[in-house]
C-alpha cells in the first residue's frame, strides 16, 4: 500500500516539475520572440547601422553643409563684454569689473552697456558714492545699488535703485 502512495507522490512531484519547466520554457520563447520583434522594428526604423553610423552609400558629390573650407559655422563666438558692468565702491576706491578705475573711467566703461551693478561696501566713502551716482545719472546709465554692508559685507545685495 505504501508503494502505491509513494508512486503517486513521485508522479505528482514529477508532474509539478514538468509543468514548471514547460512554463519557464514558454516564458523564454515569448521573451525571445519579443526581442526579435523589437530588433526587427529597430532595423526597419533605423536601418542597418542601428544608429552607430557607418560607411555611407553615396558618392559625396553634393555641396554638403559640414565643416571644412568655405563653410560658415552656424554659431560664431564673439568676445562681447558682459551685458552689465560690475562697479564696486570700497574704502580702497572704485573698481570696474575687478580693475581699479576712477569715476570717469567707470562711467566710460559702463556707457555702452545695458547698465551697472553698483556694490557699495561698508567702508566706502559717501562722497564717492554720491559722485558716482550723479555721474551715472548725467550719463543716463541705469544702475542697481547693492549695499554690501547691509548684507554683512557679502555683496549679495540688499537694495536697488536706478538713475534719476
Amino acid at each position: 500500500m505504501t508503494d502505491k502512495k509513494l508512486a503517486r507522490d513521485v508522479a505528482v512531484q514529477l508532474d509539478k516539475v514538468t509543468r514548471r519547466r514547460r512554463r519557464v520554457r514558454r516564458l523564454l520563447v515569448l521573451a525571445l520572440l519579443a526581442a526579435l520583434i523589437a530588433l526587427a522594428v529597430t532595423y526597419l526604423t533605423c536601418g542597418p547601422g542601428f544608429g552607430f553610423g557607418g560607411k555611407g552609400k553615396g558618392d559625396g558629390s553634393g555641396s554638403g553643409s559640414g565643416s571644412g573650407p568655405g563653410v560658415q559655422p552656424l554659431v560664431t563666438t564673439v568676445d562681447a563684454p558682459p551685458a552689465r558692468c560690475a562697479v564696486r565702491i570700497a574704502s580702497a576706491g572704485i573698481t570696474v569689473d575687478g580693475a581699479k578705475a576712477t569715476r570717469e573711467e567707470a562711467v566710460a566703461a559702463c556707457k555702452g552697456r545695458e547698465g551697472a551693478d553698483l556694490t557699495v561696501t561698508g567702508g566706502a566713502r559717501q562722497g564717492d558714492f554720491d559722485e558716482l551716482r550723479a555721474a551715472f545719472g548725467e550719463a543716463k546709465i541705469p544702475f542697481t545699488i547693492i549695499d554690501a554692508s547691509a548684507a554683512g559685507g557679502s555683496g549679495s545685495g540688499a537694495g536697488s535703485g536706478s538713475a534719476p
